[in-house]
């Protein structure tokens, strides 16, 4: 009989290709996916056991033992062990910081898993109603919990109550328990305590599926792994497909993950499935405390919680019903990881459902051009809606040439005039500039001299309201010249930012309500669903801001969308930029025309003659991308071709340079026909933060041969005797070359 494995191979959250060897000890039973304490050093850490042996390179006496297993079972599945371990060697990345950076922060501090105790739901008592209808409650606060409970999907006593996390997530809002029980006390709400083996039935939709609704519905082939791209314009009703779809999967007691770019941009739709399914949602995102967090996790991985809403790190729960697979807005860049573990959300959830047999669904108005070939050639299947329910298409695009309308301060002439007439009509406007602040650079015009970060290749920013000067890239901050430090004259403050654009707005229309929302108006917590709520109660008739306001974000009283300048990315040397101008155009013009009264788009641009800005039509995506895919087929790049990144960072230019070039040697040396190794050349922002960056291009039409040049040169260069805060980083299929 061979011996049973005594010895437990060990990932540690360490920058190393390797596993660790520990002795087990004779009172301890492991297996793979479980969660040990190990000495490390001189202390201890923790890690997750990835295989056993029965043998060591490590001399038996030298061989240290684990320490304690936190549980007595693996918490990480084997299927899920294999997705991490897929990834790792996928984006060339350690094993050990990908699985221990898997776990919520607290478990990998070695924090014990929670006793989970039924949550207390909240439903709101006829007192409730009556009060809210009244006038009653008329606290912001009050308001906010009574509305959300009297969500149209709702009555009281009709259909399940929410629980706490709920009701914050829905009003933006802190809830203390305490908070909750005085609603209790007034007679306005009422608590319940569910049975987790009984989770509450979802409320019933009153919204009437359209046939292509239905049929995307009926395209999901649950059990296969095939991905499914769900592909509808904006406002289509893309939500109400993922409702449904899950609602399917809930009944045959399957779990459910929906992956969100970013959850603090998407409160409605959060919201939305929370009210849809209550008491059964678990979510996961940074914005979380680690207990919060860890209650979260542990509630899904026992299968309490039926659904996930996330952001990307939530892909890697553990759940053991998972049947289905959401990725919403696919083609948000969000979902690509851009330091560390750089992994892409999107590709390794069509992974994890091949590897457990789940349906995968990505839905967008916008789809990135890689799904959207993979589609449109039969590796995944393919729904399409349209139309929107009440069966009208987006507005159609009408640019506005500012060679002939000069803009003043951002605004031409035509884009007023439409405003003027929206406004009038009782409708909103949307003005988007993706560029916050108020000036771009702080200038000379006598002798030329610019503000710039003493540490980046960036000019400084200015903002209102700020004395100092702001470094977009580092955060640098100065105090804010008012004359040229070399010549004594004025300075003058030029380019366009949304504070600019706000400042410019208010002096047209000095009576109109106006809002602003870009990351600087919502720093504080609550502050982004304290500002949309105010834009769905028409508090707000001018809305100026980022491209947060096209992320999918249902107002129906806008009429207008303006969007200020798109040229930049027209014409940059960044691979995806016109893609993702075309994606924010047309999310952008989605936002307009919901309502009964239609909406119009307007784009200004000095290149209306550009034959992507001709071929505008957010009605039919694809016919606007064909050129796109048509070059990128000619240039054998993605989705006609695979590329990745080989970064070299360091803290001087020369040292960055030279070594750069020894890695180029090494990726040439071990490269195969059909892959180009480009470069090195300076990054296009060569300096960020006091560190020089070079880079290297793969480009390549099969994986394969790209792969294991990047495995044989990754070996050789690891040998290489690197000095102090140089780091070599590799970002496979990169969503930015810039």
């Amino acid at each position: 009989m061979p011996a049973a494995p005594r010895i437990a191979c060990i990932a540690l959250d360490r920058p190393l290709d390797r596993l660790f060897d520990y002795s087990i000890p004779e009172d301890l039973t492991l297996a793979p996916g479980q969660r040990v304490r190990v000495p490390f050093g001189r202390g201890s850490t923790i890690g997750v056991v990835v295989e056993l042996a029965s043998t060591s390179e490590v001399a038996p006496g030298r061989l240290r033992a684990i320490q304690e297993a936190p549980e007595a079972e693996p918490i990480l599945g084997p299927r899920l062990l294999e997705l991490l371990q897929f990834g790792a060697r996928y984006y060339h990345h350690p094993l050990g910081e990908a699985l221990l950076g898997a776990l919520p922060p607290a478990l990998r501090h070695g924090d014990p898993l929670p006793a989970l105790t039924p949550e207390t739901l909240w439903r709101m008592t006829p007192a409730g109603s009556q009060a809210l209808a009244d006038g009653d409650a008329r606290g912001r606060r009050q308001q906010a919990v009574l509305r959300t409970l009297a969500h149209p999907n709702t009555t009281p006593h009709a259909s399940p109550a929410l629980d706490r996390a709920t009701l914050a997530a829905a009003t933006g809002l802190q809830l203390a328990p305490r908070e909750l029980r005085a609603f209790a006390e007034r007679g306005w709400l009422e608590a319940t305590t569910p049975d987790p083996k009984q989770p509450p039935p979802p409320n019933t939709s009153d919204h009437t599926l359209t046939a292509e609704q239905r049929a995307a519905v009926d395209a999901l082939t649950p059990d296969t792994g095939v991905p499914l791209l769900l592909e509808g314009v904006t406002g289509s009703g893309k939500t109400e497909v993922y409702l449904q779809m899950a609602e399917r999967v809930l009944a045959r007691g399957r779990q459910v993950l929906f992956l969100i770019p970013e959850i603090a941009l998407t409160p409605q739709l959060s919201a939305r499935i929370q009210q849809r399914f209550p008491g059964q949602v678990a979510l996961l995102h940074s914005g979380l405390s680690e207990g919060e967090r860890l209650r979260a996790w542990e509630s899904a991985r026992q299968g309490q919680r039926r659904i996930v809403v996330g952001t990307r790190s939530a892909l890697f729960t553990p759940l053991p019903d998972l049947g289905l697979i959401i990725v919403d807005e696919e083609h948000d860049s969000a979902f690509k990881q851009q330091d560390g573990f750089r992994y892409n959300a999107r590709d390794l959830a069509i992974k994890r459902g091949q590897l457990e047999q789940v349906a995968v669904v990505l839905g967008s108005a916008t789809p990135t051009l890689e799904t959207l070939h993979a589609a449109t050639t039969g590796r995944y299947a393919h729904a399409r809606l349209a139309t929107r329910p009440d069966g009208s298409q987006p507005p159609a695009v009408e640019a506005i040439d500012t060679r002939v309308h000069t803009p003043d301060e951002g605004l031409t002439a035509p884009l007023l005039d439409a405003m003027q007439q929206t406004l009038a009509a009782g409708h909103q406007c949307f003005l988007l500039l993706n560029r916050r602040g108020f000036a771009r650079v702080l200038a000379c015009d006598a002798c030329g001299w610019v503000a710039e970060c003493p540490d980046c290749d960036a000019r400084l920013t200015i903002h209102a309201h700020n004395p100092r000067a702001v470094c977009h890239l580092c955060g640098h901050q100065e105090p804010r010249p008012q004359r040229c430090p070399q010549c004594g004259e004025a300075l003058a403050q030029r380019g366009l930012g949304t504070q600019r654009l706000e400042q410019a707005l208010a002096r047209h229309y000095p009576t109109t309500p106006l809002i602003r929302l870009d990351r600087d108006s919502i720093r504080h917590k609550g502050a982004l669903e304290e500002a949309l709520d105010r834009i769905r109660q028409l508090d707000a008739a001018i809305v100026v801001g980022t491209q947060m306001l096209a992320k999918g974000h249902d107002f129906p009283q806008v009429g207008l969308v303006g969007v200020i300048d798109v040229d930049q990315g027209l014409f940059s040397v960044d691979l995806r930029a016109t893609e993702n101008t075309l994606q924010l155009i047309v999310q952008a013009a989605g936002r307009a025309g919901r309502g009964s009264g239609g909406g119009r788009v307007l784009l200004q641009t000095g290149h209306p003659d550009h034959p992507l800005i001709r071929g505008l039509n957010a009605a039919d995506y694809p016919a606007m991308v064909a050129p796109l895919l048509e070059e990128r087929a000619a240039a054998e790049m993605p989705p006609h071709g695979h590329l990745a990144l080989v970064r070299v960072e360091a803290g001087d230019a020369e040292t960055t340079r030279r070594h750069a070039e020894r890695v180029a040697t090494h990726l040439r040396n071990a490269a195969a026909e059909g892959l180009r190794v480009l470069g090195p050349a300076p990054a296009p922002r060569h300096r960020v933060n006091r560190r020089f960056r070079e880079q290297i291009l793969l480009q390549s039409t099969q994986r394969g041969p790209l792969h294991r040049a990047l495995t044989r040169a990754r070996h050789a260069w690891q040998t290489d005797d690197l000095p102090r805060g140089t780091r070599i980083a590799i970002d496979i299929d990169p969503v930015s070359l810039a």
